[in-house]
């Protein structure tokens, strides 16, 4: 299809949009699970929800570009020097501000493995970045881009994030230094590192840690690629992404996947005690996801057989949260946080000046 007309395409998919915000803030606005939201909050969720009811897999990447792009965007808007270091193989550690090594948090972004991360989930880690200097914690803040669908299949991408440890060790930061944290997809690929770590693959570097990772930080992780449990149909709706949209999607993803590599696909579905020893890879971990969001079972689930070899391991919930709950707050410039990022400030605060 030419650029006109998936320009065409797209504008006819977005005209009925003000007539369905209308609609979405009548209909919703008193419920319970909205109590704690703006308006901007929830006409920001509905635009999300709509477009991603509305357009197609590659209608989202064709509008977002790719992770380099999006990132390049964000650095000019908001006057950011732009730190690129190039890994190789397609991967590379975008700076979000300063290079610093004392602290490293190496962001692995979600998108369902096809798209880019959303300029603001960028300027998340802005503020976390901000928030704990004023604390007196000062830390570098590094985006992993990483290959996407179609390009990027397992184990590409667990490659690139392999690359990325070992480029960080090799100049000097200490693993205890490094604070890992992935949202979605992105926690997903974290997870896959751990497995890596437990049962190392011929096909994946390896890495040698001298030390614990300092955290794990899972931000509504996927776990499963199906969306058979209760909450994908007590939330759908209600989250921003579609039920019928993330089976879509997690079927296309679990089709990269040999069989025998279940266990990277889907954590939630390892074998047991596929997780032990984790407790001696990271000091600590947070998981993290919304009451109304469509992954919450799957999340709880990997949550309590994390915690079986984990078990500082936290789950925490936010009330009436829906997906990456955080970072939408930043997608409409909401001044009232909600709870979950206070918390995770706190959590890597602490980790970057525990021993």
């Amino acid at each position: 299809m030419s650029s006109v007309l998936q320009t065409a395409s797209l504008l006819l998919t977005i005209i009925p949009l003000p007539a369905v915000l209308l609609w979405q803030v009548l209909r919703t606005s008193y419920e319970p699970y909205n109590k704690h939201r703006s308006l901007r909050r929830i006409l920001g969720d509905s635009t999300l929800r709509y477009l991603f009811s509305n357009l197609t897999p590659t209608q989202l990447q064709n509008h977002f570009g790719s992770t380099l792009h999006v990132y390049e965007k964000w650095t000019k808007q908001f006057k950011v020097p732009a730190i690129v270091d190039e890994l190789g193989g397609d991967a590379r550690l975008l700076w979000i501000g300063p290079k610093r090594l004392e602290n490293v948090v190496l962001f692995v972004h979600g998108g369902g493995y096809f798209l880019p991360p959303p300029d603001f989930a960028l300027s998340f880690w802005q503020h976390v970045r901000i928030e704990m200097a004023k604390c007196g914690v000062e830390a570098g803040f590094a985006l992993l881009n990483y290959s996407l669908a179609p390009k990027g299949v397992f184990p590409t991408p667990l490659n690139q994030l392999c690359q990325a440890v070992r480029f960080l060790i090799a100049a000097g930061v200490q693993p205890s230094r490094i604070h890992l944290a992935g949202d979605s997809a992105g926690g997903n690929l974290v997870i896959q590192l751990l497995s890596h770590l437990l049962h190392p693959r011929s096909d994946v570097p390896n890495i040698q840690l001298s030390q614990p990772f300092g955290g794990i930080y899972l931000l509504s992780p996927w776990v499963s690629l199906t969306t058979d449990r209760q909450s994908y149909t007590e939330c759908d709706g209600i989250d921003w992404i579609p039920t019928n949209k993330m089976a879509a999607v997690g079927a296309s993803v679990r089709a990269g996947f040999p069989e025998e590599d279940n266990m990277y696909a889907e954590p939630v579905k390892a074998p047991e005690e596929w997780f032990k020893g984790v407790d001696r890879l990271v000091k600590r971990v947070l998981i993290t996801l919304g009451e109304k969001e469509g992954l919450r079972d799957d999340i709880i689930s990997f949550g309590e057989t994390f915690k079986q070899y984990h078990r500082s391991a936290e789950v925490v919930a936010q009330e009436g949260g829906i997906h990456e709950d955080m970072f939408l707050d930043f997608m409409v410039a909401e001044k009232k946080l909600g709870t979950l990022t206070p918390l995770i400030i706190d959590r890597l605060v602490t980790g970057c000046t525990s021993d």
